[in-house]
Parts: structure tokens; sequence; C-alpha cells
């Protein structure tokens, strides 16, 4: 409840400010009736077993990695890569720049993502563009460290399977009653919640006519990145 509460006062705090950059995003379009799962702090114990059941359901998913257990789990890095996932960036270290208090914050926030990009790019063999920043980090500092380093700030619509008070039945209820077109879901490739509740979410979301797509494709910014490089 605490980082729903967190990432909702970031985002009414900057979304105003960087909108016309397209830099910072938590969900996407309501026009056309797709959603995005999104998992953080893998490679982690359960990574193996969420591909099992995306690959079952033909499902594509963006895994935000850390750089500290990509560089311990390589294989499983570039075992998601390989089943046509989409790769991005948790960061190295998770490190919570909400309460970080060094004179060299936006430098470590740089190390952060630098670091982490050149340890998952050389795991999985794919550069990543998007980054989610621990805790919903979206203060302007760290999105143009993001934006300098041709990076998107990715933060998510719903997210609660941290919540260990909740029941997998409750998690999958609080999951099913978030939907809606655009919404960006987190969920966690360490938390065997996750894992217990998404064959039962995928199936709802697509009972109820939604399709599930990566983030590059639901925000349709890779297309604007290769636009760019053209």
């Amino acid at each position: 409840m605490r980082k729903v509460l967190l990432f909702t006062i970031v985002f009414f705090c900057f979304t105003l400010c960087i909108a016309e950059n397209k830099v910072f995003y938590a969900e996407g379009t309501e026009k056309s009736k797709k959603v995005a799962l999104t998992f953080d702090d893998g490679p982690g114990k359960t990574t193996d077993k969420i591909l099992a059941i995306l690959k079952e359901k033909n499902v594509k998913a963006t895994f935000f990695m850390l750089g500290s257990r990509a560089a311990k789990k390589p294989a499983t890095a570039k075992k998601v890569a390989e089943e046509g996932h989409e790769i991005a960036s948790h960061t190295y270290d998770h490190v919570n720049f909400f309460k970080y208090e060094g004179e060299d914050k936006a430098e470590k926030i740089k190390d952060e993502l630098l670091k982490a990009e050149e340890i998952i790019e050389k795991a999985a063999g794919v550069k990543p563009y998007l980054v989610r920043y621990p805790h919903g980090y979206a203060k302007r500092d760290a999105i143009q460290i993001a934006k300098e380093n041709g990076y998107y700030v990715i933060n998510w619509y719903f997210g609660c399977d941290w919540n260990t008070e909740l029941t997998d039945e409750e998690m999958y209820e609080k999951y099913v009653g978030a939907i809606k077109s655009g919404a960006i879901f987190l969920m966690h490739d360490s938390n065997t919640k996750s894992v217990n509740i998404l064959a039962d979410f995928i199936d709802k979301l697509k009972e109820k006519g939604y399709e599930i797509v990566t983030v590059g494709e639901l925000l349709d910014i890779k297309r604007e990145l290769e636009k760019e490089e053209a």
C-alpha cells in the first residue's frame, strides 16, 4: 500500500512537467484494449517458472532486470531474451534514491544505470532502453539522466505482489480489479506469489478481450526510437 501511495504522489507531481518529452510513463493509452505485464528484480528464483507460464500462454512480457542479478544469472537473463521477452533495466543494485542523501546522487544514479546496462547487455545480448528505477523513483534528476542516456522511465499502473498479508486469492482479485486498457502491471520474478496467480490472471485478461503486449509495444516507443535512429 505504501508503495502504491508513493508512486501516486510521484506520478502526479511529475507527469505534467515531463509529458511533452515522452520520457516517463506509468500506463498506456486507453484507446486500444492492450495491457503489459512487467517483472522486476530478476533474474530471480521464479524466473524459469514465470517463463514457462508465459510460454504456455503464448504471452510476451517485459523484464526489468537488476544488473547485480543478471551478473549472477547470465544464462537466465539470456533465456528471457531468447524466448522473445523485452529486456529492460531496474538499475544495478536496487538503491532507494528516495532515501539516498549522498552529495553524489546524480553520479550514483547514472552509475547504477550504466553499470546495469553493460552487464545486462553482456548477459542477455540486448541493450535495454527502458528503465524502472527501484521503488518507482521518478524525480527530475533520474528522468533527466535516463533521457540523456537514451532511456524511457517506466513505472506502473498497478501492482501488489509484495504485500505478504494478502492471500493468493485476495491478490488475484486485486489485480483483476485493476484491469483496464493501457494498464502496466507490476509483478516480481523473485516472488512465489506472482507465480501462483499469473496463469489465472493471464486467462482472465484474455477472457476479457485484452491483448497482452510488451511495454515497448503498449507505448509505441520502440518504433519512435527506430525513427530517431533512421
